[in-house]
This record gives structure tokens, sequence and C-alpha cells, in this order.
């Protein structure tokens, strides 16, 4: 990891933390939603630049400035309820080295599908993670880091683009549908707590 993609995850994370804080800024909570949107932000783009590498493709996370000011536009203005968490995104190369030639391929559809849907799964992963720990000790930062997750899921499969749902629905609708459907159940179990 280069040291302006690492800047980048850095600044991002910060942002969308302390946006997820808004509507209760209070020492205590601002510090929580700085680490769980760490883990959550960072394993989500972290599984898609990995899986992209896995497909043989160079990835790197980037901050999308205009994402970043919308995000802080919309957080400020409705206090926290609001959040656009689009600050960046992981830009993979439009083709791949084969592994033992000097050769270049294009990432298939099916590829480009599965690197937008890891993202996501990460997230629901992390979200079943910490209602599992909040269950066996109750805790706000667990109840948190269980909502914050599920939100990001569910707003990153959102079938617009640039989101990653539209491009596992361009992939395959039927897995698009199971994973926005199962993201949507969940975060209406959050909103609901």
């Amino acid at each position: 990891m280069d040291k302006k993609e690492i800047r980048d995850l850095f600044v991002s994370t910060v942002v969308i933390g302390v946006l997820f804080s808004l509507s209760d800024l209070t020492v205590l909570n601002l510090v929580s939603s700085l680490i769980i949107v760490g883990i959550a932000f960072v394993f989500h783009e972290l599984a898609h630049r990995e899986t992209a590498r896995k497909f043989g493709a160079a990835a790197e996370y980037r901050m999308w400035p205009a994402g970043l000011l919308t995000a802080i536009v919309l957080g400020i203005v409705s206090g926290g309820r609001i959040i656009f968490a689009a600050p960046g995104a992981v830009y993979i190369s439009a083709l791949k080295m084969s592994r033992w030639k000097a050769e270049y391929s294009s990432l298939t559809n099916e590829e480009y599908g599965f690197i937008s849907a890891v993202g996501p799964l990460a997230n629901m992963g992390l979200s079943i993670l910490f209602l599992i720990l909040n269950a066996v000790y109750p805790s706000n930062l667990f109840a948190m880091g269980a909502a914050i997750n599920i939100f990001l899921a569910f707003f990153n499969l959102l079938p617009f683009p640039p989101f990653d749902g539209s491009k596992v629905m361009r992939w395959d609708r039927k897995t698009w549908l199971v994973m926005f459907l199962a993201s949507t159940v969940g975060f209406a179990g959050a909103l609901a707590l």
C-alpha cells in the first residue's frame, strides 16, 4: 500500500466516521464511530482491492473529492441523518496481467461483478459478527458496529452507478436481489433498534 492510498483511506474514514457521529456528537460517540467506520470502511475497500488483485488486476483505493464534498454537505445540513458514504472507491485497471505470460486481457463481467459484491458482503459479515458480540456482551459499540456495517452494505448495493449494486446487478440480477433484500431487512432491523 503506497502513502497516497493510506492517506486517502485515512481521510475518507475520518470524514465518514465524523459524519456518523453528528446526530449525537459526544466524545464517546465520535471515538466509537471512528473505530467502527475504520473497521467497516477499510474492510469493505480492501475486500474490493484484494479480490481484484486475485483476478490479476491492478487496484488501489482513491478518494473521490466530489463524493467527499457531497458527504460533508449532506451530513452537516442533515445533522448526521443523511450519510452519503461514497468518499472514494477502489480503482481497478481495465486490463489484467496473465500469470504465466506477458499478455493482457480484460476482466470479465463476472469478475467485475464478484469484485463489486465482496465489499458489501464484507460489511454484512461484519454486521453479523457485531450482532453476535452484542448478544454475548451487550454494548453500544457492538450495536453501532452492526448498524453501521449493515447501512454500508445497503447503501453500496443501491442499483445506481457508481455504487457496487449497479455492477453486481449488471453481472447477475438474482445475486444482486438476494444481497439487496438481505441488506434491506438488516437495515430495517437496525432502524427498529
